[in-house]
């Protein structure tokens, strides 16, 4: 068959280009006829070759191996990336502020307070069909790009129909079976939703809606009669009454399916998803604080603490896909919903700075829900490729009856006083986010004839984010009629109750915007940015691939707070920072060995502080009990981005890299813990002067058969992946830098030496961070087998207030995971069944400070082992 050399030459070198095939002879020349050309060389498939950038991509496959329950747990296998709260993910050592999640291209509203990076544990996986976690910067992603960059792809519609359903059951041996703390709350918490008896109290509603609550204040307080309906109005003992009982098992429950057909107007598809989860978590530990001592540290505050935590989720994706020749028009919407149940008690000593014996009392309720509807399309115009999205997201946080209450309590244990002010509190929070997203996308291959193959990129983006939160806090104080002889050791809700409150012998009072809350009630927050970017990714010459792209992006981000109760005057603070940059990235991949080659990479990017690091309003992290309150006036982060990895390819997703990277970071921001007048931690946020990180990462994934004459080994495909990453860093600090802090409402300028000295490891950055994987799989049998081995160095968790207290650091540690699974055939249904064993060494959570070879436990508590069984039919 002959063919026109022109039409050969363009398909050759696009196969050169894709796979790197290895031509014997070169081609004829212009305008010649020819009948035959012969490629030699190994066709490799692999999407980590094939992309320009450095990266590495999760498949379905690998996360099923796992048994990963989510995409933050799943992620925590890939290189250079470790977990920290067990929701945020960390690349490269750089804090959840450095990276960014999107969801098919499109970034994601979230729903933590003060807080705009979005909790990956709430990405279910059965709703995942790949993830792509890019480390180098491409001019097509937007300018947040600190660590990297991480895509979660949905599934899409499925080429057959199918059915398939789930079950699970697991405990831990901290929590299953034992007794355990919690509360009533509703007859409906064990779906995840409240019946009502969490709204908003009726009385508060009523008639303080727009006033705080004051008992006959000239400036608008409420009546006697209206205040006692206010405060008779709280619900009392299921919310307040902490109890035990035994923990039951964890369980959840997965359905999914899918079904695609032919029409006269193309292919249409439809798949949906279904999950539900819920599972309990026992905490027992230790949380103390120090102050500086001539042998180095000394006990501040000592305290012990249990918590357990019932956590549910609820999750939906549903999905449709119309194809139709060179169009593909799609459709996913995605809803998720997170309830965490929590109850906790906290007993604190008397230590050497004066502190009375202390029993704090906690029961909480937080729902997360995220909406997302997305549009897409890809359609060939033409010489012209095009991708567009619009995307629209909303995330909603509600904590109501946050309720806190401490008892002093006497040498031997005996209730003395119940304390008010802050120590008593009842809150109430909503956080709203919605963000609008757009992009579009064009491709064209240039007809040059300098280069083998070229193509051009050139797309715009648009995205806005914006942000309400309010949050409303209550008080009970002793009142006139109170007589601590009789009163001070009644259990909670005898003391609360109407009865006392009507003879006032308790009183409420609202603490909203007051300064023990922090004057932020309410603050709305905005991000918008525009953006346009020109790329260009050609073949040099052959087997020298080169991209190179220019974006440029306008931002504007804003906060402000305002009076809850007159919202529509004058913001009490505004800042509104404007920005503008021109970020340039370029890479270079040289094969210049079959299966083997170089990439270099050189990039300009940029960090926004968070929202939970801008506002200035105070909330409290059930995670470690602290006061967090943001900076208004901390600035974006500038980073130089350099990269360098070799790469050795033996098979599909088998490979051997290394690679090396280098970043230097202009104004970092840093987190700060401030030891408090009642021996409590507070946390807020600074810009540092400056910081360098740099490492190396190692990565190794290779599937051996092997013939040793014993059956049962040389039947199986034995697996060995590995990799690790060694980062470090350093902070660095001149004479005369300052920083800026907002502790107390007023800003200040210390001098930067005041609490670095230059040296510093960034927060959050870990020096070792290694994975291994070894298992087999038997496809005859349809069983796979794997040990999962995870590694994290010692990281700071937060800046001390002073040079002469060290650093807060969290110790992860090591810990080794078993995932089995098994297909088998029940009645010719299709069946998986599988078995977890998680935290098999037992690790616990650390985090301390330590100096003069003492050390004290911040915040460390036990986690114990988990198991878990799960059945799946397939139809």
């Amino acid at each position: 068959m002959t063919r026109t050399l022109r039409t050969l030459l363009l398909a050759g070198a696009a196969l050169t280009t894709a796979h790197s095939a290895l031509a014997q002879t070169a081609p004829p020349s212009e305008g010649t006829e020819v009948e035959e050309i012969i490629v030699s060389g190994r066709f490799i498939p692999d999407v980590i070759r094939d992309t320009a950038e450095v990266a590495n991509f999760l498949s379905v496959e690998d996360v099923q191996r796992a048994g990963d329950d989510n995409a933050a747990q799943a992620l925590t296998r890939i290189t250079g990336i470790s977990l920290v709260s067990g929701k945020f993910v960390y690349v490269r050592g750089l804090g959840e502020r450095y990276s960014q999640a999107l969801l098919n291209g499109s970034p994601l509203p979230s729903p933590e307070p003060l807080q705009r990076v979005i909790p990956l544990d709430l990405f279910p996986a059965s709703i995942l069909a790949g993830t792509v976690i890019q480390k180098t910067f491409s001019a097509n992603y937007p300018g947040e790009f600190g660590g990297g960059v991480i895509d979660l792809q949905t599934v899409g519609t499925p080429d057959e129909a199918f059915l398939k359903v789930g079950v699970g059951l697991g405990g831990d041996t901290e929590t299953t079976g034992k007794s355990g703390l919690t509360y009533y709350g509703s007859e409906t918490d064990w779906l995840g939703f409240d019946d009502g008896t969490r709204k908003l109290p009726v009385g508060v509603r009523q008639f303080a809606a727009s006033r705080p609550v004051v008992v006959g204040s000239a400036t608008g307080g409420l009546t006697t009669d209206q205040y006692k309906a206010v405060a008779r109005s709280f619900t009392n003992a299921p919310l307040n009454v902490l109890q035990r009982d035994k923990t039951p098992l964890n369980g959840n429950f997965d359905i999914s399916g899918g079904q695609s057909f032919d029409t006269d107007y193309g292919r249409l598809g439809a798949i949906g998803v279904l999950s539900y989860r819920n599972g309990w978590q026992t905490r027992k530990g230790v949380r103390q604080t120090t102050v500086p001592d001539s042998g180095g540290l000394a006990l501040a505050t000592d305290a012990t603490f249990e918590a357990n935590q019932n956590d549910i989720a609820w999750s939906g994706l549903g999905g449709l896909a119309w194809e139709s020749g060179d169009n593909e028009v799609r459709y996913t919407g995605l809803w998720i919903r997170s309830t965490s149940k929590r109850a906790r008690i906290t007993s604190n000593s008397a230590q050497s700075q004066g502190n009375a014996n202390v029993n704090a009392y906690n029961s909480e309720w937080y729902e997360r829900v995220l909406q997302l509807s997305q549009l897409s399309g890809k359609h060939l115009i033409g010489d012209w490729e095009l991708a567009w999205r619009g995307t629209y997201g909303r995330t909603a946080r509600q904590a109501p009856y946050e309720r806190l209450y401490r008892y002093g309590l006497s040498a031997t244990g005996v209730r003395t006083a119940l304390l008010s002010g802050a120590n008593q509190l009842v809150s109430f929070s909503d956080l709203d986010e919605n963000i609008g997203s757009a992009n579009v996308d064009l491709a064209y291959d240039l007809p040059v004839d300098f280069v083998r193959q070229a193509q051009l990129k050139v797309g715009a983006a648009w995205q806005r984010n914006s942000r309400t939160s309010v949050r409303r806090d209550f008080t009970y104080d002793q009142g006139r009629n109170w007589d601590p002889v009789r009163y001070a050791g009644q259990r909670i809700d005898y003391l609360v109750s109407d009865r006392n409150i009507n003879d006032d012998i308790i009183l409420l009072r609202e603490l909203t915007g007051s300064s023990l809350t922090g004057d932020a009630a309410m603050y709305d927050a905005g991000l918008e940015v525009a953006a346009a970017y020109v790329q260009v990714d050609s073949e040099i010459r052959p087997l020298l691939r080169g991209s190179i792209g220019l974006r440029y992006e306008t931002a504007d981000q804003t906060v402000k707070t305002l009076d809850i109760f007159s919202p529509s005057a004058a913001p009490i603070f505004s800042r509104t920072v404007s920005k503008d940059y021109v970020l340039p990235a370029a890479t270079l991949t040289w094969n210049f060995a079959e299966d083997q080659q170089l990439r270099f990479g050189l990039s300009k990017t940029i960090g926004r502080p968070q929202f939970r690091e801008l506002a200035p309003q105070r909330y409290r992290d059930t995670e470690t009990d602290r006061i967090l309150s943001g900076n208004p006036y901390l600035e974006d982060t500038t980073f130089v981005n350099v990269d360098a990895r070799y790469e050795h390819y033996f098979s599909k997703g088998q490979y051997f890299t290394f690679g090396a990277f280098y970043k230097n970071m202009e104004k970092p921001i840093e987190a700060l813990a401030v030891l408090g007048s009642d021996g409590a931690f507070r946390q807020t946020f600074y810009n540092a002067p400056a910081a360098d990180i740099y490492g190396g990462e190692v990565e190794f994934k290779k599937l051996f058969e092997l013939e040793t004459g014993t059956t049962w080994v040389d039947n199986r495909r034995w697996l060995v992946s590995l990799n690790y990453t060694y980062t470090t860093s350093q902070l660095k600090v001149s004479d005369g830098d300052t920083i800026i802090l907002d502790i107390t409402g007023v800003p200040t300028t210390p001098p930067a030496r005041d609490y670095l000295t230059g040296g510093e490891k960034l927060q959050g950055q870990s020096d070792h961070l290694a994975n291994l994987q070894l298992g087999f799989e038997n496809d005859e049998a349809g069983s796979q087998a794997t040990f999962l081995v995870t590694y994290t160095s010692e990281r700071v968790s937060a800046r001390s207030s002073s040079v002469d207290l060290p650093d807060l650091v969290q110790k992860p540690g090591m810990r080794v995971d078993f995932v089995y699974r098994r297909n088998f055939e029940i009645q010719g249904r299709e069946f998986t069944g599988s078995f977890e064993a998680r935290n098999l060494t037992g690790t616990d959570a650390e985090e301390y400070q330590a100096a003069g070879g003492k050390r004290f436990d911040t915040n460390s508590f036990d986690i114990g082992q988990s198991f878990s069984l799960g059945l799946s039919a397939r139809f």
